[in-house]
């Protein structure tokens, strides 16, 4: 009997319970495949740029060739006027009658032939300043034998400037035919002269006997003395290349010796002519400068 109630009450709970209405039956929507899971890419190789790279790479080559300057109108035109400007400044210099030589100044010859110089300026009036080749004009004049050397110069618009420098005597050598030739300090002949001027002595040497060399070492120790000590000097005799004697005016002979430490033997010749005691001797030995010696 307690089972009849109870399909009583199912009956009841079933008679209560909504009902859904069938969804009509339409096409069903398509089953989309799963994706499959992206492959690990490889990591690229050190030194080697990725794909990204190179096509990074190469779009900024040709950023930069885009970016080159390229010849526009402007540029041609400027670059034609330069030019123009360029031939004009060339044919000024070269060719224009504005920049040529009108006049050679020249200055420092004292006992050089006039003449002679005037030779080898001739014909440069008139010649293009720029033209005008400076080398071989102080090589011409250099040839010249008092002439030790030249300067050439431009003075614009149209003055050629030619400083003449020339060698200076520094001994009177006695002529066999009389009077005395002046040579330099290298033993050059400059000019013959009736006597030495003043403050250039007289070498006093005889070649025929002494030799070639005392001739060479008289000149060499003249040339290396000082102006001050020069000026205290009257002539320079030798008897051979270590034999070389200093004839001081109104003073005493100075054995000089050779050629040798000539600045030091001078010092110690001026500090000995300042004595008056030494002064009056008969001779001075500075030979041997370390150690002077005075004969009364």
């Amino acid at each position: 009997m307690t089972g009849a109630p109870q399909r009583r009450r199912a009956a009841r709970a079933a008679d209560t319970t909504p009902v859904r209405p069938a969804r009509p039956a339409g096409p069903s929507r398509p089953v989309r495949p799963a994706r499959p899971a992206p492959a690990p890419r490889p990591a690229p190789s050190r030194g080697r740029p990725a794909g990204g790279a190179r096509a990074r790479v190469a779009d900024l080559a040709g950023a930069r060739r885009a970016r080159r300057w390229r010849p526009g109108r402007r540029s041609l035109l400027v670059l034609a006027g330069l030019l123009v400007v360029l031939v004009a400044a060339g044919w000024v210099l070269l060719s224009s009658p504005w920049l040529r030589v009108e006049q050679v100044r020249t200055t420092g010859v004292a006992r050089t032939d006039p003449a002679a110089v005037q030779r080898v300026l001739r014909g440069l009036e008139g010649t293009p300043l720029a033209r005008v080749d400076v080398r071989s004009l102080s090589r011409s004049l250099t040839a010249l034998p008092l002439v030790q050397s030249v300067d050439v110069s431009r003075s614009w618009p149209s003055t050629l400037v030619v400083r003449v420098h020339e060698r200076q005597a520094v001994a009177a050598v006695p002529s066999t035919t009389g009077g005395v030739d002046l040579v330099d300090g290298e033993g050059n002949v400059l000019v013959h002269a009736a006597a030495a001027p003043a403050g250039v002595p007289t070498l006093d040497v005889d070649v025929a006997r002494a030799g070639d060399g005392a001739l060479r070492a008289a000149i060499a120790v003249n040339a290396s003395i000082s102006d001050a000590l020069r000026r205290e000097v009257a002539s320079i005799s030798a008897t051979g290349p270590d034999g070389v004697v200093l004839h001081v005016a109104d003073g005493p002979a100075v054995v000089w010796g050779d050629a040798g430490r000539p600045e030091r033997k001078a010092e110690v010749l001026l500090r000995m002519l300042a004595d008056p005691t030494v002064d009056s001797a008969q001779r001075v030995d500075v030979s041997a400068p370390d150690a002077p010696a005075v004969t009364p």
